[in-house]
């Protein structure tokens, strides 16, 4: 969660990053279903609860290398 919180840094968009062990959400401030696809094309799979807010729940043994590149996606494609 902490490098999610640094791409705060470099996106206004970003309202809140929040979560629990693995699953965490990042709220936007913006609807962010197109993000959906992007993602998916880079190889990240996401969803969005609640038209705002990007939710990921990887698997229990997702590596540290997989989540990085999570991240990575995610500074990718957003604005």
């Amino acid at each position: 969660m902490e490098k999610l919180e640094a791409l705060k840094e470099n996106h206004d968009c970003i309202v809140e990053v929040r979560g629990h062990g693995l699953m965490v959400g990042v709220e936007l401030n913006y609807e962010c279903g197109d993000l959906v696809a992007k993602a998916q094309e880079k190889g990240v799979l996401i969803n969005v609860a609640n038209g705002t807010v990007m939710r990921f729940v990887p698997p229990l043994i997702i590596t540290r290398e997989e989540l990085d590149k999570v991240v990575e996606v995610i500074d990718e494609i957003l604005p």
